[in-house]
């Protein structure tokens, strides 16, 4: 029986009766919007190869909020002084680890050289388990992951080896922590998600319909480059539905968080990873205004910013090493929260525990990066920076490939192709050319968001 209490055989009706039966059993059956995939929340683009690739990319120099119907007024999305506020965060102290600093190179230190490598909308950070909103709240967010991309002398792009988060929040007023030394529970904006959801439902039927080029699906598509990117016919315009969509819906005012992971001035690695956070004016002395400050690593001592993975040398490849919490049952109490959580309360496993010589039975192993994997048991308020972005390529190396669960739901091309590429979600530079990348631990929260957003914000 229907949703308004009629049966199919009652729909064959005749007469004045049969009509309106007939007519109910049709508004009934009418479909509603067709569920997302994973290529509709997370939007990877291809890595620049050709001079000719930069059309297709969108500039953060570009990128601004229009603040009129004229489109004459406008305000970039990463403005001059945040940008400088990341550039002197990412030259601090905050940014050093195991005796290494960040170093961008002067022309990662323009805007002009950053460009988006991938947009991924979450319904929810950090996790959309209930357990985890139940101590977190709930902050749907579209993030942006930006890349420096410079030319070489003959015009074709250069990827550098660096990449930058900018976190962009839909969220109203904040409820009490849920507990003593945690901090307020944001509530999310859904009214405004929504709309997002109904944009992303509508470029993808415009994608199906041919509207924008070929016809191009994504539905049933493993996680990997956006299909309408890929596709040479319909890049171009769908680059540019991506960023009218984007300059409709994030801003300045919405940007909340930032993160970079880079590497020293002049080598290859090792890679550091640091979070940045807005703080309100009056928060901070040095910032009277409000602005951005280096976040302390939510599963280090409460004293550390950043945090290091070095894959050579005699020096241990973590620093500092963390203390995750990820097997303890879900709390809001964390390194970076006022109070903290005192390590000697935390249980967990990271992936320092595999960068060992010899490293331990295939299937200790497993244990431990199934639930780096898992985003309902490990985020990242109780798992450090270097176990997320790294646990794909270590079982890669540790595991047969058919004991890797999610990388099912993953394009293999774009899987990292080596221990010195970090990327979770973006391009990294190792080899002749950069490689567009996608882990495990990416697919596994699309999916969850994918999940959260078909049963609980699509039309029916």
């Amino acid at each position: 029986m229907d949703s308004i209490g009629l049966s199919p055989f009652r729909c064959l009706g005749i007469g004045l009766i049969g009509f309106l039966v007939a007519a109910g059993c049709a508004l009934a059956q009418k479909p509603g919007t067709p569920p997302l995939s994973a290529n509709d929340v997370s939007w990877l683009f291809p890595a620049p190869v050709r001079a000719a690739d930069f059309d297709n990319l969108i500039s953060m120099r570009d990128l601004a909020t229009r603040k009129s119907r004229d489109q004459k007024n406008s305000d970039r999305v990463w403005p001059d002084a945040v940008f400088k506020q990341f550039l002197a965060i990412a030259a601090s102290a905050a940014a050093q680890a195991g005796g290494n600093q960040i170093g961008l190179p002067a022309e990662a230190q323009s805007i002009d050289a950053w460009y988006i490598a991938g947009i991924r909308m979450d319904a929810g950070a950090p996790g959309l388990s209930d357990d985890i909103r139940g101590q977190f709240g709930q902050s749907p967010e579209i993030r942006l992951i930006v890349q420096p991309v410079t030319r070489n002398a003959d015009g074709t792009p250069k990827v550098l080896d660096f990449a930058v988060h900018l976190i962009f929040d839909f969220v109203g007023k904040a409820d009490n922590p849920a507990q003593t030394g945690c901090l307020p529970r944001p509530t999310p904006d859904l009214a405004a998600f929504k709309e997002i959801v109904a944009e992303l439902a509508a470029l993808r039927t415009k994608l199906s319909k041919g509207s924008l080029g070929s016809r191009v699906i994504t539905s049933g598509v493993p996680l990997g480059l956006h299909p309408g990117l890929a596709d040479a016919s319909t890049a171009r315009k769908v680059r540019q539905e991506m960023q009218s969509f984007l300059e409709r819906h994030v801003s300045a005012e919405r940007l909340d968080a930032m993160a970079i992971v880079g590497i020293p001035a002049g080598a290859p690695a090792p890679w550091m990873f640091l979070s940045m956070e807005k703080v309100p004016a009056g928060a901070v002395p040095a910032l009277p205004n409000g602005g951005f400050v280096p976040v302390p690593g939510p599963t280090l001592d409460g004293q550390h910013f950043a945090q290091m993975l070095n894959l050579v040398g005699k020096v241990p490849p973590v620093v500092p090493a963390p203390n995750t919490n990820n097997l303890n049952p879900i709390t809001c109490s964390n390194a970076a929260a006022p109070g903290g959580l005192p390590v000697a309360g935390r249980r967990g496993s990271s992936t320092t525990e595999l960068f060992v010589s010899p490293p331990p039975a295939a299937a200790n192993a497993k244990v431990i990066l199934d639930l780096i994997a898992d985003p309902a048991k490990s985020h990242f308020f109780n798992t450090d920076c270097v176990s997320c972005h790294t646990e794909t390529r270590r079982a890669m190396d540790l595991l047969p490939l058919n004991q890797i669960a999610v990388v099912s739901g993953i394009n293999p091309a774009v899987l990292p192709n080596s221990d010195w590429n970090v990327r979770n979600f973006g391009w990294s530079p190792v080899g002749a050319q950069a490689q567009s990348t996608v882990t495990r631990r990416t697919a596994a929260e699309t999916a969850a968001v994918v999940e959260y957003i078909n049963s609980k914000l699509l039309p029916k």
